[in-house]
């Protein structure tokens, strides 16, 4: 069988492919998308090679870490928009909603009985790398996870980049050849038996499809055991509206970028992380929509290896230069460094002169210390961090420039770097719509020194980079940032 590049599959088994079985079962769990997908692109050529049916499993269950009606909705917008194009293309597609925890147990390995294999998405972080883990030494047919993340694959890299400039080395040597041999738009037009997957009345009874649910979401998700507190926000979790986004981005944000990306008043960011991290759109086509917008007469031989600088490398538009760099070396550097490191999200993974100098200045005096809810509700004395934390709280995302000032204030307001880890980790992981994601991990640890390099010495910061919200006030504008969060923010204090 011809397959994917083998540095984006990884054998979760030892199982051979025999035939036997009724169908190939594609898990989709991270990347929830039809399009630009290497592991389903791996699944329909495996089914072609049995001259098996593929079914498309796609399911939520309602006790996953941080549980709430805010990702509930938004996955739930995706599900739909799925299910439709199922059903206008004739596409096996199988959806499932748990309704209380444990309702949804065993329903996996029993859509396995019938399959002849299962291929499901690698992702190197939160409950996928756990069900990765467990579920292929389970099966007796082959287990096989694809890359579907980024443009650099996985199993490129030997070990965990220790920063930026040491991805983006290896990065650049990659760039055109994974560019060049990217995944399909439409991989499910290869697909040649198209015949229909009925499943069991047995199975159905015990695992109703989702369709009712999906078509009154908020009846299903009021009547859910999660978080009602963190509410569903305005942005629809559907690849229509990611896509739409794209579009607007290029539109209106990219030709000014470099310039504005860290005023929050401009508004000139992508945007783009909340679908990236649901899969509900993929890096390689926002690289190709980006690309297209180079400078008349750009070409790919443009391109030059850098060494890992940040400039002089794709050789365009600074403006889409630095955008690219944004979205493929700093996403993609935690996506391998949470790779190569189980350890990913604890305090001892930090570089060794991080945790020297956090251990020296762990007992410095703080002028200010907050409890953990007291950070959640933006009741610091600082307005831009409360607004920020506004943002987060009521939109569930944080202008990136702000992200990072978010994050050093916690480590200056917490008793030590431990706490105010865990702080930020609780916050972004209960409030962020793109949390529980390895990008999301790099921010919050290269708070601590992860990616970055040693600064002037300075109390409680030690050697990590330090930031204040005066300097942030006069580098950036965000007068109307503050008006429109801050005062939501101080009601809020106020009220509570």
């Amino acid at each position: 069988m011809e397959g994917i590049n083998n540095k984006r599959v990884f054998k979760r088994n030892d199982e051979k492919p025999n035939g036997e079985g009724d169908y190939v079962l594609y898990w989709m769990q991270i990347n929830r998308r039809f399009q630009y997908n290497f592991a389903l692109e791996y699944a329909v050529k495996l089914a072609n090679h049995l001259n098996k049916p593929l079914l498309i499993y796609e399911g939520l269950s309602c006790d996953y870490p941080w549980a709430a009606d805010r990702f509930h909705y938004f996955l739930m917008e995706g599900m739909a928009e799925n299910r439709a194009y199922a059903q206008r293309n004739d596409l096996n597609y199988y959806s499932y909603l748990e309704d209380e925890p444990g309702a949804g147990d065993g329903l996996l390995y029993a859509l396995a009985n019938d399959a002849c294999a299962v291929v499901s998405d690698e992702y190197p972080v939160f409950i996928i790398r756990e069900h990765n883990e467990k579920v292929g030494p389970k099966l007796d047919i082959p287990y096989t996870t694809v890359d579907s993340n980024g443009l650099i694959p996985l199993g490129i890299t030997e070990k965990a980049p220790y920063n930026a400039y040491f991805f983006r080395k290896i990065m650049q040597r990659n760039f055109l050849s994974c560019y060049k041999n990217g995944p399909k738009k439409n991989p499910l037009k290869e697909l040649e038996n198209r015949s229909t997957v009925t499943l069991p009345s047995k199975f159905l009874n015990k695992y109703p499809r989702a369709n009712s649910h999906l078509d009154e979401p908020d009846s299903f998700i009021s009547s859910l055991d999660i978080n009602h507190e963190v509410d569903k926000i305005e942005l629809d979790g559907s690849r229509e509206a990611a896509l739409t986004r794209l579009d607007q981005f290029i539109q209106n944000g990219l030709k000014e970028y470099d310039d504005k990306r860290n005023d929050p008043d401009e508004e000139k960011t992508s945007r783009l992380s909340p679908w990236l991290h649901f899969g509900k759109i993929s890096e390689y086509e926002i690289v190709d929509a980006v690309l297209k917008h180079q400078p008349k007469g750009w070409d790919l031989e443009d391109i030059t290896f850098n060494k890992g600088s940040t400039g002089g490398f794709f050789n365009g538009d600074p403006n889409v230069d630095g955008f690219l760099d944004e979205v493929i070396t700093w996403r993609e550097v935690g996506f391998h460094f949470a790779h190569h490191e189980p350890d990913y999200d604890t305090y001892d993974s930090l570089p060794d002169w991080a945790l020297k100098t956090l251990e020296k200045h762990k007992n410095d005096p703080r002028e200010y210390i907050y409890e953990l809810e007291e950070f959640a509700q933006s009741q610091t004395h600082d307005e831009i961090w409360n607004a920020a934390q506004t943002q987060l709280r009521e939109e569930g995302i944080i202008h990136n420039y702000l992200r990072m000032l978010w994050g050093k204030k916690v480590l200056e307001w917490t008793p030590n770097p431990e706490t105010a880890l865990a702080y930020l980790i609780e916050l972004n992981n209960r409030y962020a719509i793109d949390g529980r994601d390895p990008n999301s991990y790099s921010g919050i640890f290269w708070i601590f020194g992860r990616f970055d390099r040693a600064w002037q010495e300075r109390p409680i910061y030690g050697k990590t980079r330090y930031m204040t919200s005066d300097s942030t006030r006069k580098k950036v504008k965000l007068d109307e940032y503050l008006q429109k969060y801050g005062s939501r923010g101080s009601q809020q204090a106020l009220e509570l």
